[in-house]
């Protein structure tokens, strides 16, 4: 019993001893300052130790900032290539990867901008964050089988009223004081259109959905956005349709279902027990 405690004693100990190190090397990552104050758990001269650091910092740092660039590439145009290599070595500071998972990285970016004085003469930037955030998780979210149209007109219609619709792993809303369709629109690599935007056209209601492989972002009429917010928070289809209507008195339901469902937005409609 004793050399088993021994044992466990002698794991634990180097468990901790590990722990330390690495701590210690992520820290020293972090910043120049804190490699200086961790050199001796590094073998070497604290000079050659400190120059070893340099590289690995710069090496994260560029993983990094490459790994914002592709989540959030309309902040990366709107600000010019050079300022968003300075703002993503900033937030990388401010904001270390907590994560193995460099798609991970990034998600606060848009509470980062509202921060960040040297971004407050474009106040629409951190909601264009939001919004980028959003297609990007669109990317990796998992797969989810299409509505059978056949089996929702099969619904009773005593039950209609319950159906609770569910929207695809990709899908998401979000309002905003500015024109995020627009914005996502001119800044597309496909788009030849005109490029103006006008910050001043009203709020914008978008819709983030991914019909096949590709991540797209719709504007949505004010009684739509209010019908899919609500689904997506769990209510019912009467609940959603009172609040799309309140929005918007000429919602069509039928059409917008119909768009829904081709596109691949709403993927089940459940009928909760009467309990």
């Amino acid at each position: 019993m004793k050399q088993a405690a021994r044992v466990r004693c002698g794991r634990t100990s180097a468990v901790s001893e590990l722990a330390a190190q690495q701590h210690a090397f992520a820290a020293a990552l972090a910043s120049v300052d804190e490699a200086r104050r961790h050199t001796s758990a590094f073998r070497g001269t604290s000079d050659l130790v400190l120059a070893r650091l340099a590289v690995y910092r710069g090496n994260a740092v560029a993983a990094s900032a490459k790994a914002l660039a592709g989540a959030y590439p309309i902040v990366a145009k709107i600000v010019g290539e050079e300022f968003f290599e300075a703002l993503a070595r900033e937030y990388s500071r401010r904001h270390p990867s907590l994560s193995g998972d460099l798609n991970e990285f990034g998600d606060s970016l848009a509470e980062f901008l509202e921060e960040f004085p040297h971004t407050r003469d474009l106040p629409y930037l951190p909601d264009v964050a939001r919004m980028e955030w959003l297609v990007h998780r669109a990317h990796y979210a998992a797969d989810a089988a299409p509505l059978d149209p056949a089996g929702l007109a099969a619904t009773g219609e005593e039950n209609w009223e319950r159906l609770r619709f569910v929207l695809a792993p990709a899908c998401s809303v979000m309002a905003s004081r500015w024109p995020l369709g627009r914005i996502w629109e001119v800044h597309q690599d496909d788009y030849e259109g005109e490029v103006r935007v006008d910050l001043d056209a009203g709020p914008g209601r978008i819709l983030v959905y991914r019909p096949r492989y590709r991540v797209l972002v719709g504007s949505l009429s004010g009684g739509s956005f209010r019908f899919l917010a609500s689904a997506a928070n769990g209510a019912s289809l009467a609940a959603a349709l009172d609040s799309a209507l309140g929005e918007e008195s000429t919602f069509d339901l039928g059409a917008a279902l119909a768009a829904w469902i081709e596109a691949g937005v709403l993927v089940d409609a459940l009928i909760p027990s009467a309990g």
